[in-house]
């Protein structure tokens, strides 16, 4: 099926109005945007041709509020179909690569190849976990089906020097909060860093852990937003001392 043909919404969202694929019921409950609205809060800090990297973006509908509002946005999303109505979502959207780069990609330690368990295999789903080579009893959803995915660390990426450091970071990658860390060193220190909203697990094993290392690059935590109906998960916002 051609996008054209597939459903889609038009939506406003704090006075920007755009397009979203809605063809399953999961992407009609996505394009509804309200749910972790302090996501949209967090973007809306962020000042025009300001560079935000979304990990973990799923379907797309934050990194496209955000290039719609003039911020520039790279993402990555590993899972295929996630990251296919992604595509198609830019492509109704008419956004060009200047402002919004979507890549088919995980994050972690390093460049290379992993698995990505699913719980949820449908667009716009969740329950969609990378392995890593550890037990995480806080991820143990009944996964259905798997799929290989590339995985980039963020410190390559910047390196490779073809598209801007970040500025600020939304992240929302279960399973891959420290190898994504780890991978993301150099970035961590970079002045041109300002902020992060980093989605976190209170009973994930690594989570005071990843509070140190934040702490250690001169983050620190400004708020906590629960995440609806899960009573351990947060999105925790960040700013550089």
């Amino acid at each position: 099926m051609n996008t054209e043909e597939k459903k889609y919404s038009e939506v406003e969202v704090r006075g920007i109005d755009f397009k979203l694929m809605t063809y399953t019921r999961s992407l009609e409950l996505c394009a509804r945007m309200n749910y972790e609205t302090e996501n949209l809060d967090f973007i809306d800090t962020i000042k025009p041709n300001q560079v935000l990297y979304d990990l973990g973006a799923c379907e797309g509908r934050f990194s496209l509020y955000a290039a719609l509002k003039g911020v520039r946005v790279v993402s990555f999303e590993p899972e295929a179909k996630n990251f296919s109505v992604f595509s198609q979502n830019i492509a109704i959207n008419n956004i060009g690569e200047d402002r919004l780069k979507a890549i088919n990609a995980g994050v972690g330690a390093k460049n290379g190849k992993a698995i990505i368990n699913i719980g949820q295999p449908w667009e716009g789903g969740h329950q969609k976990v990378v392995e890593h080579g550890e037990i995480r009893n806080d991820l143990n959803f009944n996964f259905v089906e798997n799929q290989e995915i590339q995985l980039i660390s963020i410190d390559s990426f910047v390196e490779e020097g073809i598209y801007p450091a970040p500025n600020y970071l939304k992240i929302d990658i279960d399973g891959s909060e420290m190898p994504f860390l780890i991978g993301a060193a150099k970035t961590l220190k970079s002045k041109e860093l300002k902020g992060i909203i980093f989605e976190l697990n209170e009973i994930d094993p690594n989570f005071k852990s990843i509070i140190s290392l934040l702490n250690e690059n001169g983050f620190v935590e400004d708020k906590r937003f629960n995440v609806p109906n899960e009573p351990n998960l947060f999105n925790i916002l960040f700013v550089k001392r």
